[in-house]
């Protein structure tokens, strides 16, 4: 169901409570309903809820006793909002079968309930939360409860915040989509206590942090019953996804305040300045040890600021300012602020008996210098006054050094990991592997052991399924570091690939990552070992990966396997020993939830002869396709771009061309169309965006003018439109310019009609309704 009804849910003011509250938590949230709903009814009988005005309230569930299918038909009928089950027994099967067919939507069980800015409050929330552009979820109430206590003692405010509790319906990745496209909230800030569909989940992640940074915090382990400290693997996914991971609560604090206050840097050039040297060491550290980079200042500077104070001196990386005025401080971060080579101003003040701070945070308030002024007041009993009134103009403020490092960190790591999440992979070799034969040394193995068994595959057949792949051959140990290479089962996460190095002196961190793979995510994976490694055997190591990743893939009866392979004498990789791969007939019943991101959907390719006689291949579009479709894109006539994007544009950035070729297959469909024997040349593009309802699609279409009329186009739609039936879609809709006559001449053909004018006046929007399957 997506994100259907919720933000109407979050948003509504008025409140139906079914039956009396039974405990602390339902007590406190009653009172917030009373105080911020425009209504709030209590109903306590089967027949008040039947009776009751129900249309555009949300009925908050206190005594579950009270509620059966028939009153949920009811409410869903008759224009319920949503269910909030602030109760912690279990939600009946029967009762959510009822609220489908009104989508209606339950948060819950076990929910702390939620806030909005333009809602109510319905939790044992602060009543003074803030307006602001922070979105918070998380599944735990107390967490929720505890970092919300916080942010309003520092004066950051939310445009939401929801718990899921138990999430027998909506979830956070539901809301990680409303977030996505949320236009009040800048940033998100997320907890996760369990994964209910890591694929679902991963698919909202990537598309949330393309647009806004996430920020994330596990609570709790996922994959690893005697783990303690955060699940590796849960990390490597939250990385995958463009997430910032959070390792403790007063980390998710710190990242409320970095959200909230601080702009985003993609190099993070920090310049301490300090009143000592002690102070200037400890925010040179805290600099360091969160990964910032230290910012200098050149010969030039430093004259003007000896000008302005003519005792301050420069240590590495920091301003040692010694005794300064309010007045000099500021026309030295004025100075300072002007330098294009740094980024943030970390100014680490301690108590002084010579100088009081108030006069200085006075000054620091009436200069307004903008956010990249970062501000650590030391102390306790003598700076409590001072932190809030930094605090309450706005200032980025923190107790220590290292607290406001790690804040800047989050800031930086978004801007990092966004850059990565977008980043073109090169082109590479694809092999092709035998697959087929692969699964019928398999299948023999299974059928040998028995239905729904769990075996391990004999030496021999794990031999020849890991020449079907490519994988080195098995050789003598002939030196002492040896690579170990598996796939694992996580819990939630399924399939997963683990890479480490180790020798008779070292063991190696591990690198962790999932299918599918393509050469940057391979990389990184290596690179997670810390090894000097010549390129010759990272490019060994990377088609090792390659080649595990499309297992995984592939063979969805491998749920283990591991090999130890080392170099020979000639430099290449060699199988010590036999490999070991475990097998299990029971696969999932929803083959979509075994892999936790959407594989390369090679089944959509197609080969085409249009009516011209022009042979294409069609296929989707891969992250690697990106400089042939700004080739494309580059060639084509001005008239062709302003019809297809409705605007002139003569520069295609890599951001841009990156959204269109790094795209979540579970989400959107782009369909190329390439000359028959020219793997290299893009000629059309097709793209097909489902809404996060689930239930409609956009469509865009671009051919090259040089293969205009051959009904290449007709063909593409042809596609785009079978591909829509096979996801259940209701419907399929394009805005096209009123002169665009081609477009709408091939959408009438097709069955398209003109559903009704857009918002702009040149453009009509062309519609096709969808037989259910």
């Amino acid at each position: 169901m997506s994100i259907q009804n919720l933000e109407p849910l979050l948003a509504c003011r008025r409140a139906l409570v079914i039956g009396d509250p039974q405990e602390p938590l339902q007590v406190s949230c009653l009172d917030q309903l009373q105080e911020t709903a425009r209504e709030c009814r209590i109903v306590r009988s089967r027949r008040e809820i039947s009776e009751a005005p129900i249309n555009g309230a949300i009925a908050v569930v206190f005594e579950p006793r009270l509620l059966d299918a028939r009153l949920v038909d009811t409410l869903g009928a008759n224009g319920c909002r949503g269910v909030l089950w602030i109760s912690n027994e279990t939600i009946a099967p029967e009762l959510l079968q009822a609220s489908r067919p009104h989508r209606l939507r339950f948060i819950g069980p076990r929910t702390a309930g939620h806030l909005h800015s333009s809602g109510i409050r319905a939790g044992a929330f602060p009543t003074d939360v803030h307006t602001g552009g922070l979105a918070l979820i998380t599944q735990s109430g107390s967490i929720a409860t505890a970092a919300i206590d916080w942010a309003v003692g520092r004066g950051i405010g939310f445009s939401w915040a929801v718990t899921t509790g138990a999430e027998a319906d909506a979830d956070i990745a539901d809301f990680l989509d409303l977030a996505a496209l949320d236009p009040r909230t800048r940033a998100v800030i997320l907890q996760v206590g369990r994964l209910r569909s890591a694929r679902k989940f991963m698919s909202a992640a990537r598309a949330c942090a393309r647009l806004k940074p996430v920020v994330v915090l596990q609570s709790r382990v996922g994959g690893y019953a005697d783990l303690s400290g955060p699940d590796p693997v849960r990390s490597a996914a939250f990385a995958r996804a463009g997430l910032v991971e959070c390792q403790t609560l007063d980390g998710l604090f710190d990242a409320l305040t970095a959200m909230a206050r601080l702009p985003t840097s993609s190099e993070a050039r920090v310049l301490v300045l300090g009143n000592g040297a002690g102070m200037c060491a400890l925010g040179v550290d805290a600099v360091l040890r969160h990964g910032l980079t230290r910012a200098r200042c050149d010969d030039s500077l430093r004259e003007r600021m000896r000008k302005l104070v003519p005792r301050v001196r420069f240590p590495d990386g920091a301003v040692d300012l010694g005794t300064t005025t309010p007045e000099q401080l500021i026309e030295m971060l004025r100075l300072l602020l002007g330098d294009a080579a740094i980024d943030y101003l970390l100014l680490v003040q301690s108590p002084s008996l010579a100088e009081a701070h108030e006069p200085y945070v006075d000054a620091l308030i009436d200069a307004n210098l903008g956010p990249r002024v970062v501000t650590a007041w030391l102390g306790l009993a003598s700076v409590v006054t001072v932190r809030k009134r930094s605090i309450d103009a706005g200032l980025a403020t923190f107790v220590t050094a290292g607290q406001a490092a790690r804040a800047l960190q989050y800031r930086w790591l978004y801007g990092r990991t966004r850059e990565l999440l977008m980043q073109t992979p090169p082109a590479r070799e694809r092999r092709r592997f035998r697959r087929a034969d692969a699964q019928l040394e398999i299948d023999t193995a299974l059928a040998k052991a028995g239905p729904g068994t769990r075996v391990s595959m004999r030496s021999d057949a794990v031999d020849r399924v890991l020449d079907h792949y490519s994988l080195p051959p098995a050789d003598a140990d002939p030196g002492s570091l040896r690579f170990d290479f598996s796939i694992e089962q996580h819990a939630e996460l399924g399939a997963h690939l683990i890479v480490s190095a180790t020798s008779d002196l070292l063991h190696s961190p591990i690198g962790y990552g999932f299918a599918p793979l393509d050469a940057l995510l391979a990389t990184r994976m290596i690179e997670s070992m810390r090894l000097p490694l010549s390129a010759e055997l990272a490019n060994a190591l990377r088609r090792v990966l390659y080649a595990l990743a499309q297992m995984v893939i592939d063979l969805p009866q491998v749920v283990s396997l591991h090999l130890m392979l080392a170099l020979n004498e000639a430099g290449g990789l060699v199988r010590l020993g036999d490999g070991r791969v475990e097998l299990d007939s029971n696969l999932p019943s929803d083959a979509r939830s075994r892999l936790v991101l959407a594989p390369y959907p090679e089944q959509l390719q197609r080969h085409a002869v249009v009516r011209n006689g022009n042979a294409y291949l069609l296929r989707p579009i891969r992250p690697e396709d990106e400089p042939a479709l700004v080739a494309l894109l580059e060639s084509l006539r001005p008239e062709d771009i302003r019809l297809r994007f409705f605007a002139s544009i003569r520069y295609f950035s890599h951001e841009m061309a990156a959204r269109m070729t790094q795209i979540d297959y579970d989400r959107e469909l782009i369909l190329v169309a390439l000359p028959a024997g020219d793997d290299t040349r893009l000629c059309a593009v097709a793209h097909l965006v489902s809404d996060p309802y689930g239930e409609e699609a956009e469509f865009a279409v671009l051919v090259h003018h040089d293969h205009t009329g051959t009904g290449l186009g007709h063909r593409l739609m042809d596609e785009l439109l079978a591909h829509a039936r096979r996801q259940g879609l209701r419907r399929v809709h394009g805005d096209v310019l009123r002169e665009n006559q081609p477009m709408l001449q091939l959408a009438r053909r097709m069955g398209f009609r003109v559903d009704r004018s857009n918002e702009e006046p040149d453009t009509v929007r062309v519609v096709i309704d969808l037989p259910a399957a």
